[in-house]
């Protein structure tokens, strides 16, 4: 473990990431290989007057081997406890972390595709309730990432270690700089500003459009754009994501049409795709082909109803810091913010006026909002993708060309 890199990290996501306040518990979800970073954030929390810290071990090549070895019906069982233990830490108000690393994905055990996503139906089915809290920000959460040997040498080369590689990610975490908190603040003040040009707009519908996309999607009149900072009911501000360079917004579930083309890998339910091409009529998923991993996409896409709709449409620059390291880091929380993309699953209420009435699947469809078990996030960003943004004024606005903000 990086100790410089290791306690910075820790307070950045314990302090801004999820704004932990004396007396509050924390639930930490991490990988086997990066635990250390865990255990080290779980001590920090302690020092800054949290109540209870748990930290949960997920291993994705315990459910690969399961997946090989069991039944239908016995990949089907999940403990009563799992879920009971989501909904009680939804409800004791306990903030939420994940410690991402791509570590844990390389060299891991392929499993069957079929059960692969039986059983993450089952855990995302039994956790839903507790999920969709913090989905919707009535809870403070955050998504991070913590280096490992393994992924060191696959991302820079032979003989880098994990020093090298916490050095890349301090940078992009912007935790490389003594006043890093300080930095933090200064550019959720930029981002927020970029976000008020563009909701100024009144966008009804965006076209994306590249060498391997022509696709368009609408935004109800409610919708809003967000980005940097969110805020719990409370009035707590906090950073879902760090890093995080996104504008992100919640389409109109019914509208997506045309195609899109994913340009860098994702790993969806633990295995790498790459190249995928969706086909979009009235909102839904019509179509799929992939240079690597199509199996996977295709049995992702039958979870259920909305794992085949748009909850997400997110715009990044193609100059962020992240993206301008020409590095393909293979976590989907880095390479999410160096790309503009899209993601297939629940789409997030705090983006539509008016969301916070309602409380069943039925109520957020007549809002245009998408609901699923899932939410993936697809990079769909390139140096010659153009997005042009048409108000419900008629008036049409370019708002990136060549994968970078005009605004």
């Amino acid at each position: 473990m990086n100790e410089k890199y290791a306690e910075r990290l820790s307070e950045l996501i314990l302090t801004k990431g999820v704004a932990l306040k004396k007396g509050e518990k924390v639930r930490i979800a991490v990988g086997p290989s990066v635990y250390p970073y865990a255990r080290h954030m779980a001590k920090k929390a302690y020092e800054l007057g949290a109540s209870y810290v748990v930290i949960d071990v997920m291993d994705p090549d315990l459910d690969a081997v399961r997946s090989r070895y069991q039944s239908d019906e016995e990949a089907s069982f999940l403990p009563a406890f799992v879920g009971a233990a989501a909904d009680e830490r939804a409800r004791d108000g306990y903030v939420n972390i994940r410690i991402d690393s791509n570590e844990d994905r390389i060299g891991q055990e392929k499993g069957d595709a079929d059960r692969m996503a039986l059983i993450q139906k089952i855990f995302r089915s039994a956790t839903r309730k507790s999920s969709d809290r913090y989905m919707s920000n009535e809870l403070s959460w955050c998504v991070t990432c913590a280096p490992g040997p393994k992924w060191a040498e696959n991302l820079l080369g032979e003989g880098k270690s994990e020093d090298d590689l916490a050095e890349v990610l301090a940078k992009v975490l912007r935790i490389d700089r003594d006043d890093y908190l300080t930095a933090w603040n200064e550019f959720d003040t930029e981002v927020k500003a970029r976000r008020e040009k563009l909701n100024s707009l009144k966008i009804k519908t965006l076209h994306y459009q590249s060498s391997v996309t022509d696709f368009t999607i609408s935004l109800r009149d409610n919708a809003s754009f967000e980005g940097g900072a969110s805020a719990t009911p409370d009035g707590k501000s906090f950073f879902p994501n760090l890093p995080t360079e996104e504008l992100f917004t919640t389409p109109d579930m019914y509208t997506a049409e045309g195609y899109i083309t994913t340009t860098r890998p994702v790993s969806v339910m633990n295995e790498i795709t790459e190249h995928i091409r969706f086909t979009f009529h009235e909102g839904k998923v019509t179509d799929v082909s992939a240079e690597k991993g199509e199996e996977i996409i295709r049995k992702y896409l039958a979870i259920d109803e909305g794992a085949s709709r748009i909850g997400e449409v997110a715009l990044v620059d193609n100059l962020s810091p992240i993206s301008q390291t020409g590095l393909i880091f293979g976590s989907i929380l880095i390479d999410e913010n160096a790309s503009c993309h899209i993601a297939l699953g629940s789409g997030y209420p705090e983006c539509i006026k008016g969301s916070g009435s309602a409380q069943t699947d039925e109520a957020l469809h007549e809002l245009g909002i998408n609901t699923s078990l899932m939410h993936t996030d697809f990079m769909v960003g390139s140096a010659d993708l153009k997005i042009t943004a048409t108000g419900y004024d008629g008036r049409e606005h370019v708002i990136m060309e060549n994968g970078s903000f005009t605004l």
